[in-house]
Protein backbone atom coordinates (compact mmCIF):
# COMPACT_ATOMS: atom_id res chain seq x y z
CA UNK A 1 0.00 0.00 0.00
CA UNK A 2 1.25 3.56 -1.11
CA UNK A 3 2.07 5.97 1.70
CA UNK A 4 0.57 8.96 1.94
CA UNK A 5 2.11 12.47 1.52
CA UNK A 6 2.89 15.51 2.88
CA UNK A 7 1.80 17.40 -0.20
CA UNK A 8 -1.52 15.11 -0.28
CA UNK A 9 -2.77 15.96 2.96
CA UNK A 10 -2.13 19.71 2.82
CA UNK A 11 -4.21 19.25 -0.70
CA UNK A 12 -7.10 17.61 1.71
CA UNK A 13 -7.02 20.02 4.32
CA UNK A 14 -6.77 22.71 1.50
CA UNK A 15 -9.96 21.61 0.57
CA UNK A 16 -11.77 20.85 3.41
CA UNK A 17 -10.92 24.99 4.59
CA UNK A 18 -11.74 26.23 1.25
CA UNK A 19 -14.51 23.50 -0.26
CA UNK A 20 -12.81 23.86 -3.86
CA UNK A 21 -10.59 22.59 -5.58
CA UNK A 22 -9.56 26.36 -6.69
CA UNK A 23 -9.61 27.59 -3.09
CA UNK A 24 -7.29 25.31 -1.89
CA UNK A 25 -4.75 26.25 -5.14
CA UNK A 26 -5.18 29.70 -3.94
CA UNK A 27 -4.58 28.59 -0.16
CA UNK A 28 -1.68 26.28 -1.15
CA UNK A 29 -0.25 29.01 -4.09
CA UNK A 30 -0.38 26.20 -6.76
CA UNK A 31 -2.98 25.65 -10.06
CA UNK A 32 -6.01 24.32 -9.66
CA UNK A 33 -5.66 20.72 -11.69
CA UNK A 34 -2.53 20.03 -9.27
CA UNK A 35 -4.67 19.82 -6.45
CA UNK A 36 -7.13 17.89 -8.28
CA UNK A 37 -3.72 15.16 -8.95
CA UNK A 38 -2.82 15.37 -5.11
CA UNK A 39 -6.72 15.04 -4.49
CA UNK A 40 -7.48 12.29 -6.48
CA UNK A 41 -3.78 10.78 -5.25
CA UNK A 42 -4.81 11.48 -1.70
CA UNK A 43 -8.65 9.67 -2.14
CA UNK A 44 -6.93 6.55 -3.95
CA UNK A 45 -4.15 5.83 -1.33
CA UNK A 46 -6.56 6.08 1.83
CA UNK A 47 -9.05 3.70 -0.30
CA UNK A 48 -12.07 5.83 1.33
CA UNK A 49 -14.46 8.15 -0.52
CA UNK A 50 -13.56 11.51 0.69
CA UNK A 51 -15.98 13.80 -0.93
CA UNK A 52 -19.16 13.94 -3.10
CA UNK A 53 -19.16 16.16 -5.91
CA UNK A 54 -22.16 18.30 -6.21
CA UNK A 55 -21.74 21.16 -8.98
CA UNK A 56 -18.09 22.95 -8.42
CA UNK A 57 -18.22 22.22 -4.72
CA UNK A 58 -17.02 19.18 -2.59
CA UNK A 59 -18.99 17.97 0.30
CA UNK A 60 -16.97 15.84 2.63
CA UNK A 61 -18.24 12.55 3.62
CA UNK A 62 -17.83 11.66 7.30
CA UNK A 63 -15.12 9.71 6.70
CA UNK A 64 -13.45 12.99 5.33
CA UNK A 65 -15.00 14.75 8.66
CA UNK A 66 -13.23 12.19 11.09
CA UNK A 67 -9.87 12.79 9.34
CA UNK A 68 -9.86 15.90 9.19
CA UNK A 69 -10.25 16.16 12.92
CA UNK A 70 -6.74 14.03 13.21
CA UNK A 71 -5.05 15.73 10.48
CA UNK A 72 -5.81 19.35 12.15
CA UNK A 73 -4.29 17.87 15.45
CA UNK A 74 -1.51 17.07 13.35
CA UNK A 75 -1.19 20.20 11.59
CA UNK A 76 -1.52 22.14 15.39
CA UNK A 77 1.52 19.88 16.44
CA UNK A 78 3.73 21.04 13.80
CA UNK A 79 2.72 24.69 14.02
CA UNK A 80 3.90 24.61 17.48
CA UNK A 81 6.79 22.95 16.80
CA UNK A 82 7.65 25.53 13.87
CA UNK A 83 6.96 28.12 16.62
CA UNK A 84 9.53 26.44 19.15
CA UNK A 85 11.65 26.51 16.00
CA UNK A 86 11.36 30.11 15.36
CA UNK A 87 11.69 30.88 19.39
CA UNK A 88 14.94 29.22 19.49
CA UNK A 89 16.40 30.59 16.06
CA UNK A 90 15.57 33.98 18.40
CA UNK A 91 17.02 32.85 21.55
CA UNK A 92 13.29 33.16 22.99
CA UNK A 93 12.80 30.02 24.01
CA UNK A 94 14.89 27.42 26.17
CA UNK A 95 17.17 28.14 29.41
CA UNK A 96 20.23 28.92 30.93
CA UNK A 97 21.99 28.30 34.30
CA UNK A 98 24.98 29.93 35.18
CA UNK A 99 27.29 28.95 38.56
CA UNK A 100 28.95 32.26 39.85
CA UNK A 101 31.43 33.53 42.59
CA UNK A 102 29.89 35.65 45.49
CA UNK A 103 32.28 38.87 43.34
CA UNK A 104 30.34 39.55 40.28
CA UNK A 105 26.97 38.21 41.55
CA UNK A 106 26.58 41.22 43.87
CA UNK A 107 25.24 43.51 41.46
CA UNK A 108 27.22 42.96 38.16
CA UNK A 109 25.54 39.50 37.11
CA UNK A 110 22.10 40.75 38.24
CA UNK A 111 22.11 43.70 36.13
CA UNK A 112 23.61 41.55 32.92
CA UNK A 113 20.99 38.87 33.78
CA UNK A 114 18.12 41.49 33.46
CA UNK A 115 19.55 42.82 30.12
CA UNK A 116 19.68 38.84 29.07
CA UNK A 117 16.15 38.64 30.16
CA UNK A 118 15.26 41.61 28.22
CA UNK A 119 16.61 40.97 24.62
CA UNK A 120 15.53 37.10 25.42
CA UNK A 121 12.25 37.11 26.72
CA UNK A 122 11.18 34.10 27.66
CA UNK A 123 13.56 32.03 28.55
CA UNK A 124 14.51 30.57 31.40
CA UNK A 125 17.31 32.09 34.05
CA UNK A 126 19.15 30.42 36.75
CA UNK A 127 22.15 32.14 39.06
CA UNK A 128 23.53 29.87 41.81
CA UNK A 129 26.01 31.50 44.11
CA UNK A 130 28.68 29.24 45.28
CA UNK A 131 32.28 29.62 45.94
CA UNK A 132 34.79 29.00 42.87
CA UNK A 133 35.50 25.52 43.62
CA UNK A 134 31.80 24.36 43.80
CA UNK A 135 30.97 26.31 40.38
CA UNK A 136 33.68 24.64 39.14
CA UNK A 137 32.74 21.01 40.31
CA UNK A 138 29.65 21.75 39.15
CA UNK A 139 30.09 22.68 35.93
CA UNK A 140 32.58 19.83 35.63
CA UNK A 141 29.16 17.23 36.23
CA UNK A 142 26.92 19.29 33.53
CA UNK A 143 24.98 20.86 36.27
CA UNK A 144 25.59 24.85 34.92
CA UNK A 145 26.02 25.80 31.31
CA UNK A 146 28.68 28.19 32.36
CA UNK A 147 30.37 29.66 35.26
CA UNK A 148 31.83 32.95 36.35
CA UNK A 149 35.23 32.60 38.53
CA UNK A 150 38.14 34.05 39.69
CA UNK A 151 41.06 32.56 37.88
CA UNK A 152 42.57 29.66 39.94
CA UNK A 153 44.41 26.88 38.60
CA UNK A 154 42.19 24.11 37.45
CA UNK A 155 43.10 20.67 36.53
CA UNK A 156 39.84 19.23 35.84
CA UNK A 157 39.83 17.71 32.15
CA UNK A 158 35.60 18.41 32.17
CA UNK A 159 36.19 21.75 32.29
CA UNK A 160 37.14 24.16 30.07
CA UNK A 161 38.54 27.74 30.87
CA UNK A 162 38.75 31.43 29.03
CA UNK A 163 40.12 34.46 30.82
CA UNK A 164 37.19 36.89 30.92
CA UNK A 165 39.84 39.77 32.08
CA UNK A 166 42.92 39.76 33.67
CA UNK A 167 42.79 42.70 35.98
CA UNK A 168 43.91 43.79 39.30
CA UNK A 169 43.53 44.11 43.36
CA UNK A 170 42.48 47.66 44.53
CA UNK A 171 42.49 49.40 48.07
CA UNK A 172 39.40 50.39 49.18
CA UNK A 173 38.65 53.06 51.84
CA UNK A 174 36.15 54.28 53.89
CA UNK A 175 34.62 58.17 53.34
CA UNK A 176 36.62 60.62 54.24
CA UNK A 177 39.82 58.81 54.80
CA UNK A 178 43.22 60.49 54.74
CA UNK A 179 44.22 58.76 51.42
CA UNK A 180 41.13 60.01 49.84
CA UNK A 181 43.29 62.48 47.78
CA UNK A 182 45.88 60.50 46.76
CA UNK A 183 45.86 58.99 43.27
CA UNK A 184 47.39 55.57 44.31
CA UNK A 185 48.21 54.02 47.32
CA UNK A 186 50.83 51.67 48.18
CA UNK A 187 51.66 49.50 51.12
CA UNK A 188 53.57 52.21 52.99
CA UNK A 189 50.29 54.07 53.00
CA UNK A 190 48.68 51.59 55.11
CA UNK A 191 51.06 51.62 58.05
CA UNK A 192 49.25 51.03 61.63
CA UNK A 193 45.95 50.68 59.63
CA UNK A 194 43.35 48.55 60.91
CA UNK A 195 42.95 45.92 57.73
CA UNK A 196 39.87 43.75 56.74
CA UNK A 197 41.67 40.68 55.55
CA UNK A 198 40.37 37.69 53.23
CA UNK A 199 39.70 34.35 54.98
CA UNK A 200 43.04 32.30 55.19
CA UNK A 201 41.44 29.28 53.29
CA UNK A 202 42.41 31.88 50.02
CA UNK A 203 45.41 32.03 47.90
CA UNK A 204 44.83 35.41 47.67
CA UNK A 205 45.04 36.45 51.42
CA UNK A 206 48.98 34.97 51.26
CA UNK A 207 49.22 37.21 48.06
CA UNK A 208 48.32 40.59 50.03
CA UNK A 209 50.07 39.80 53.43
CA UNK A 210 53.37 39.10 51.37
CA UNK A 211 53.20 42.46 49.77
CA UNK A 212 53.01 44.22 53.28
CA UNK A 213 56.36 41.39 54.71
CA UNK A 214 58.38 42.33 51.76
CA UNK A 215 57.46 46.45 52.15
CA UNK A 216 58.07 45.98 56.10
CA UNK A 217 54.94 47.44 56.90
CA UNK A 218 52.83 46.53 59.92
CA UNK A 219 49.21 46.51 60.05
CA UNK A 220 46.40 45.88 62.64
CA UNK A 221 44.79 42.33 61.49
CA UNK A 222 42.13 42.43 63.92
CA UNK A 223 39.22 41.76 60.81
CA UNK A 224 39.07 38.99 58.66
CA UNK A 225 36.16 37.39 56.51
CA UNK A 226 35.86 35.27 53.03
CA UNK A 227 33.98 37.09 51.49
CA UNK A 228 35.09 40.47 49.28
CA UNK A 229 31.53 42.41 49.48
CA UNK A 230 32.09 41.39 53.44
CA UNK A 231 35.26 42.99 53.59
CA UNK A 232 33.54 46.21 51.56
CA UNK A 233 31.46 46.14 53.52
CA UNK A 234 33.22 46.39 56.53
CA UNK A 235 35.49 49.25 54.97
CA UNK A 236 32.50 51.24 53.98
CA UNK A 237 30.79 51.30 57.67
CA UNK A 238 34.31 52.41 58.88
CA UNK A 239 35.99 49.51 60.40
CA UNK A 240 39.33 49.52 58.59
CA UNK A 241 40.24 49.34 55.09
CA UNK A 242 41.30 46.62 52.76
CA UNK A 243 42.03 45.16 49.31
CA UNK A 244 39.74 43.55 47.16
CA UNK A 245 38.60 42.51 43.61
CA UNK A 246 37.51 45.11 41.41
CA UNK A 247 33.85 44.92 40.56
CA UNK A 248 33.18 44.37 43.80
CA UNK A 249 34.65 47.43 44.50
CA UNK A 250 33.26 49.35 41.83
CA UNK A 251 29.65 48.35 43.18
CA UNK A 252 31.02 49.68 46.79
CA UNK A 253 31.92 53.02 45.15
CA UNK A 254 28.09 53.77 44.33
CA UNK A 255 27.84 53.55 48.10
CA UNK A 256 30.20 55.92 48.98
CA UNK A 257 33.55 53.46 49.13
CA UNK A 258 36.37 55.39 48.23
CA UNK A 259 38.32 52.92 45.69
CA UNK A 260 42.38 53.52 44.62
CA UNK A 261 44.71 52.06 42.81
CA UNK A 262 47.22 49.75 44.52
CA UNK A 263 50.94 49.41 44.33
CA UNK A 264 52.79 47.18 43.51
CA UNK A 265 50.06 45.23 41.46
CA UNK A 266 48.32 42.27 42.54
CA UNK A 267 46.82 40.51 39.70
CA UNK A 268 43.22 39.25 39.43
CA UNK A 269 41.79 37.20 36.74
CA UNK A 270 38.27 36.83 36.31
CA UNK A 271 37.42 33.32 34.12
CA UNK A 272 34.55 31.86 32.52
CA UNK A 273 34.16 27.80 32.44
CA UNK A 274 32.03 25.75 30.26
CA UNK A 275 31.81 21.86 30.34
CA UNK A 276 34.18 20.28 28.25
CA UNK A 277 32.61 17.74 26.71
CA UNK A 278 29.08 19.74 25.91
CA UNK A 279 28.32 21.86 22.98
CA UNK A 280 27.46 25.76 23.94
CA UNK A 281 24.20 26.79 23.03
CA UNK A 282 23.05 29.73 21.07
CA UNK A 283 21.78 30.99 24.59
CA UNK A 284 25.31 30.29 25.83
CA UNK A 285 26.84 32.20 23.37
CA UNK A 286 24.90 35.29 22.94
CA UNK A 287 25.27 35.35 26.95
CA UNK A 288 29.50 35.25 26.68
CA UNK A 289 29.06 37.63 24.08
CA UNK A 290 27.26 40.29 26.35
CA UNK A 291 29.58 39.39 29.03
CA UNK A 292 32.09 40.56 27.56
CA UNK A 293 30.78 43.71 26.04
CA UNK A 294 29.65 44.73 29.82
CA UNK A 295 33.23 44.15 30.82
CA UNK A 296 34.75 46.30 28.19
CA UNK A 297 32.65 49.24 29.39
CA UNK A 298 33.32 48.91 32.77
CA UNK A 299 36.72 49.07 31.76
CA UNK A 300 35.92 52.28 29.90
CA UNK A 301 34.10 53.84 32.74
CA UNK A 302 36.19 52.70 35.83
CA UNK A 303 39.08 55.10 36.03
CA UNK A 304 41.82 52.59 35.50
CA UNK A 305 40.33 50.63 38.26
CA UNK A 306 39.75 47.07 36.28
CA UNK A 307 41.57 46.53 33.37
CA UNK A 308 40.48 43.82 30.71
CA UNK A 309 44.01 42.69 30.02
CA UNK A 310 47.24 42.89 32.10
Amino acid sequence: MAKLTYRQIEAFRAVMISGTTSGAANILCISQPAVSRLLSDFEDTVGVNMFERHKKRLVPTPEARFFYEEVERAFVSLEQLSRAAEELRGFHLGSLRIGSMPAVAVEFLPTLLRRFSDEHAGVSLTLQVRSTQQVADLVASQHFDLGVISGIHLTDPAIEAETLADSRMVCVLPPGHRLGVRDSVTPGDLEGEVFVSLGTEQDLRYKIDNVFEQAGVSRQLLIDTQLHYAACSFVLAGSGVSIVDPITAQHYAKLGLVVKRFEPRIDYRYSIIFPRHRSRSGLTKAFVALLQEELAALQRQSGGLFEMAG
